[in-house]
């Protein structure tokens, strides 16, 4: 049975369970968003609902952190299932991508290397007691990919002006940032150990 963490054990459970919902929902929402791009070759369907998909899964992932706070039920595991959400969806956004030669193989690589890498990082500093919460490049990577995909995703809509060169081009802006992101990390945890 799920117990609820001990500093929401007296406060709403329908408002932490609801903000828990709007965490997880990103997951069969990445999933459907695979299966559309998958099983189908109509580029309008493709565009256009995984558009809807993909604003979705940025709009659950701003709005569970924000209602968390209002409802004050901020958690240790809502903050820990919300970046494994986070990487999760984008994972399997940009693997997608990748088996449909929209994007470089190369990039869900690189971000499930980061992800690894970053997690790491963190058992390092939660063990010296330093802050685990997500550094700015980690914001910006977030940025980055979440609108890297909206690109990708319309990118059939424009190829005819621009040609297929889009698709190096976002793939490398994506993994030059995710991969600063992780040297972020990387130099955090290396300070820690070596204080």
């Amino acid at each position: 049975m799920f117990h609820l963490p001990e500093s929401v054990k007296n406060l709403n459970r329908t408002r932490f369970f609801s903000v828990m919902a709007v965490t997880l929902v990103r997951i069969p929402l990445a999933l459907a968003f695979s299966t559309l791009y998958l099983t189908t070759d109509r580029i309008a369907y493709r565009v256009w609902f995984g558009l809807i998909l993909l604003v979705l899964i940025e709009v659950s992932d701003g709005l569970d952190g924000f209602l968390a706070r209002k409802f004050k039920v901020v958690s240790e595991v809502g903050a820990m299932f919300d970046p494994y959400t986070d990487s999760f969806s984008r994972l399997v956004v940009y693997y997608t991508f990748a088996v449909s030669d929209m994007a470089l193989m190369a990039v869900p690589l690189v971000m499930a290397l980061r992800d690894v890498t970053v997690a790491y990082c963190r058992i390092v500093l939660t063990r010296r007691r330093q802050s685990v919460a997500a550094l700015r490049s980690g914001k910006i990577k977030a940025v980055v990919q979440g609108s890297c995909a909206f690109v990708l995703c319309l990118s059939p809509l424009f190829r005819s002006f621009i040609g297929p060169i889009i698709y190096p081009i976002v793939s490398w802006l994506v993994i030059i940032v995710t991969t600063a992101s992780c040297l972020e990390y990387m130099a955090a945890a290396y300070r820690s150990v070596s204080r």
